[in-house]
């Protein structure tokens, strides 16, 4: 998704976001969705005035898309140089400017690599919307061939830099705690009608903590885990339990045994505002007035090296096997009802066969 660069963008960053039917549908969008937007707009500035005043995320991404270039052209370097392009779906460097600059360098491959870890129709099938409309707009005669890497939450290098990152994390809780304290793994929820129409990024956040868990049981470790989910907005249903009620209810339903715990955001790539913010001040706050004494917030991979390792591995598995990696992305909801989702797999099907 991005996000804004400075506090001015905040209002058109969050104009996007509730304009956009891919991620919810609200009554009479093009009015209920900028008047949101605009009645948000101050407390989020003033969120991110908190962070910094801006979102990390471009400065992440690009370090990460560096370091991951340079590995596939020492491991892949009959394909390359490689580049990488910045392609936001609701701020600049957007889509529209990636392919624009794709176009000017002459480029004729490419790979639309999904930051998101685990696919949804509302984040990863949003983008490749976004990117159809754009490459129909500004590549007409289909200069660029294109094809994708939809969701990569079960990655093993992935799973590696998650677990790492959660036993460094335990090891800042005391000896009574440490082996017990509940690893709490957040993701970005869903409006609930979403899910019910079969998306599968539930699922799909579930098989990452699977291996997550599954690679720590290996090292030793035995705390408890659940997931839990964060950042709904608006008036609609979301999927829970919600971050921020198992936060204010956990001591309290335990009798009071659990007092510590570790906050692991399992869906998002790098550091921004529901990660510094949402999890790292508004609900360390909560925490602590609700009886957690120890709150350990685990980093996101941001650009860590192994990650970036992983990645290129997986581009060149990617371009080994022609863009074929499985046919997950041709399948749609079972209850999807959108003509985009369709025309945007149609199309994705036509590169590969191209």
């Amino acid at each position: 998704m991005g996000g804004p660069r400075n506090l001015n963008e905040v209002n058109g960053y969050l104009k996007g976001i509730f304009g956009d039917r891919d991620i919810m549908q609200l009554p009479m969008q093009d009015v209920l969705g900028p008047f949101i937007a605009n009645r948000r707009t101050k407390k989020v500035q003033d969120e991110y005035e908190q962070i910094g005043g801006r979102s990390p995320i471009e400065l992440w991404t690009k370090a990460q898309g560096s370091k991951m270039v340079k590995i596939l052209d020492s491991i892949s370097p009959s394909t390359g140089p490689h580049k990488y392009y910045i392609g936001f779906r609701y701020n600049e460097p957007n889509t529209n400017s990636a392919v624009k600059e794709m176009l000017q360098d002459g480029v004729t491959r490419a790979i639309a690599f999904s930051q998101y870890f685990q696919y949804s129709c509302s984040t990863t099938g949003s983008n490749l919307n976004e990117l159809y409309r754009e490459t129909k707009s500004l590549d007409s005669q289909g200069k660029i061939k294109w094809s994708v890497i939809d969701r990569w939450g079960t990655n093993a290098d992935l799973v590696q830099v998650f677990a790492n990152n959660i036993e460094k994390s335990l090891e800042k809780l005391d000896g009574s705690t440490k082996d017990t304290a509940p690893i709490l793994f957040s993701a970005h929820s869903l409006p609930l009608y979403v899910v019910l129409r079969g998306d599968p990024y539930p699922a799909e956040v579930a098989a990452t903590v699977g291996l997550v868990m599954q690679e720590l049981r290996r090292r030793g470790v035995r705390n408890p885990y659940r997931l839990i989910w964060q950042s709904e907005v608006g008036p609609l249903k979301w999927l829970g339990p919600s971050t921020e009620h198992v936060i204010k209810t956990i001591n309290k339903s335990s009798g009071g045994r659990i007092d510590s715990v570790v906050l692991v955001p399992i869906a998002f790539g790098s550091d921004h505002i529901e990660t510094l913010y949402e999890l790292g001040i508004e609900y360390r706050d909560l925490a602590l007035s609700s009886g957690i004494k120890n709150y350990v917030l685990c980093p996101p991979p941001n650009d860590d090296d192994l990650l970036a390792k992983g990645m290129a591995e997986l581009v060149k598995e990617h371009m080994e096997n022609t863009g074929h990696l499985d046919n997950q992305i041709y399948m749609q909801c079972p209850g999807c009802e959108s003509k985009q989702c369709r025309i945007t797999k149609d199309w994705i099907a036509s590169q590969a066969s191209a």
